[in-house]
């Protein structure tokens, strides 16, 4: 039987701790899955609240995440849009060091900090002709260092480069190549697949799982929380700028 957590329907995050003990994480706001400092506290919390849970994180069909929410960032000041980079931030941190498997279910679309969540993930499975990119520069915004963290643990050198300063938006097949997502399925096989490589990451021995990944990951960790608010800063300083 399982056991549902702050799952009202329709809402922009709906959390399931199943009867095997997973936790998972759906995001469905009925539009482009946008990122708010809502959701993405929401996000964080759930993960802090059940660190000994093997997580699924997956959106709706065609969509898993079109990233920040780019109207409300249109509308808000500098200092509210830090908020939300910075709220950004620390979910990200929060799904990179989760001490248990993380497994994406990318139903769909995964631009912009939607690429970003994936990057964060263990593994990340696909839908076939989904659009992907971390799209920043076309977007005419920089990328924050959490970002560019990320993208480096997974992409080459030459494939960072690429990827982030031109912003290239692709298709999954794409995203997998370069290193954004792990394997590329059709849409009805993401879920299951997901399903089955979650299940097999979560056999093995956890408290080696846990203790690896902090050893591998714990630097850029810190590294990101510590320089999290200069580089928020940073980055509002220049909003506030181009605003006046």
């Amino acid at each position: 039987m399982h056991t549902t957590m702050d799952a009202t329907t329709g809402g922009p995050v709906a959390a399931t701790l199943r009867g095997d003990g997973t936790l998972l994480l759906a995001l469905d706001d009925g539009g482009p899955n946008a990122l708010r400092p809502d959701v993405l506290d929401t996000l964080r919390t759930h993960l802090h609240e059940h660190p000994d849970a093997p997580v699924l994180l997956t959106g709706r069909p065609g969509m898993f995440s079109a990233g920040l929410d780019l109207k409300w960032m249109s509308t808000s000041q500098p200092e509210a849009i830090g908020e939300l980079l910075e709220a950004c931030g620390r979910a990200l941190m929060a799904i990179f060091a989760h001490p248990r498997p993380v497994v994406v279910a990318a139903t769909g679309h995964a631009i912009a900090a939607g690429t970003m969540l994936c990057l964060a993930a263990d593994h990340v499975v696909a839908a076939e002709g989904g659009a992907w990119g971390l799209v920043e520069t076309a977007n005419g915004m920089e990328i924050p260092r959490f970002g560019i963290e990320l993208a480096a643990a997974r992409l080459s050198p030459h494939q960072l480069d690429r990827a982030l300063i031109r912003g290239d938006r692709m298709d999954a097949a794409r995203a997998v190549t370069i290193g954004f997502a792990d394997e590329v399925v059709a849409p009805e096989d993401v879920r299951p697949r997901a399903e089955e490589r979650l299940a097999g990451l979560a056999s093995l021995p956890a408290a080696a799982y846990a203790g690896n990944k902090q050893r591998i990951r714990g630097a850029t960790l810190t590294r990101v929380l510590d320089g999290l608010g200069a580089d928020v800063a940073t980055l509002t300083d220049g909003l506030r700028r181009a605003v006046t």
